[in-house]
């Protein structure tokens, strides 16, 4: 029986991912690309810290999963970071939000080839009605989809965030299969933090402190303490105790959250193909997601 705290806490991890969007887009103006990911995982790792702390968790990871932990921080934390902002730099965050939600399907994807799992292929048509949805996202405009404008450089850098992405998903559920959640987050997190450390120093990170306004700040609390700390145990709760499936599906509404933000704060441009684009992502997702629901009960 599924209890609803995991699927809570799901749900609550992905407000803050859709709030993350626009928080990155606020904040890179305001510093540099690497400033901006070093704080937010400083700020990340010690609010994990701190509820491992008051929860008296502490309990080294053993020996044996030392390099999947530091695997995963490298894949989860550094490269997915630095290839979601960098991507941001020249994309929207709206653009950015919907093509996220194409992990749960690279999630499914990657549990095929990866994890032998079952796949059929009506899954097939599903992935290609979201990835039309994609395209369509990127294009903007039904002019720009039929000159194949496709957004960029940024768009493949956003793309490839949630390949790596869904590939963090899988290594990070078979870690906390038999783990303890709290310093299994810890442990990823502080080696994420650990590996940002040089790259901060040679950028010379602390010469930003100084430009960085209020909004600036807020924005780099609210990715620190809740797209990264908070978010990172609920989303590793609900990876512990409920199925990858069901929790891939919890990211649906990311994107809406996302719009409603970055319409609000940003200013920004949803057009109706987007819109469409949008939906046919949602869409393909959600009955990739059924038709695996299927097959595996």
């Amino acid at each position: 029986m599924i209890t609803w705290l995991p699927i809570a806490s799901g749900i609550l991890a992905v407000f803050f991912w859709g709030v993350s969007f626009v928080a990155i887009k606020i904040a890179l103006p305001q510093m540099t690309l690497e400033t901006m990911i070093f704080f937010r995982q400083f700020l990340g790792t010690l609010t994990v810290a701190i509820i491992v702390g008051l929860r008296g968790e502490w309990q080294l990871p053993s020996s044996s999963n030392f390099r999947r932990i530091f695997l995963a921080s490298f894949v989860g934390i550094v490269l997915h970071q630095w290839l979601q902002a960098q991507g941001m730099l020249t994309t929207t965050a709206i653009v950015t939000s919907w093509l996220s939600a194409l992990a749960p399907i690279l999630i499914a994807c990657i549990s095929w080839v990866w994890l032998r799992e079952q796949f059929v292929a009506v899954q097939a048509v599903w992935l290609l009605i979201a990835g039309l949805g994609a395209v369509l996202v990127v294009s903007g405009s039904w002019q720009g989809l039929l000159q194949g404008e496709f957004g960029g450089i940024g768009t493949v850098l956003v793309l490839s965030s949630a390949v790596v992405w869904a590939l963090y998903s899988i290594m990070l559920k078979s870690l906390l299969y038999k783990s303890n959640l709290g310093m299994t987050t810890l442990s990823v997190l502080l080696l994420g933090l650990l590996m940002l450390i040089p790259v901060f120093v040679y950028s010379e990170g602390w010469k930003d402190i100084r430009g960085i306004s209020s909004s600036g700040w807020i924005s780099v609390v609210i990715l620190g303490v809740g797209s990264t700390g908070l978010a990172s145990i609920l989303y590793n709760y609900s990876l512990k105790h409920i199925s990858g499936t069901l929790v891939a599906s919890l990211q649906y509404p990311e994107p809406l959250i996302t719009v409603a933000v970055a319409s609000l704060l940003l200013h920004e441009t949803f057009t109706l193909p987007m819109s469409i684009g949008g939906l046919l992502i949602l869409f393909g997702v959600w009955r990739v997601q059924s038709s695996d629901v299927y097959i595996n009960n």
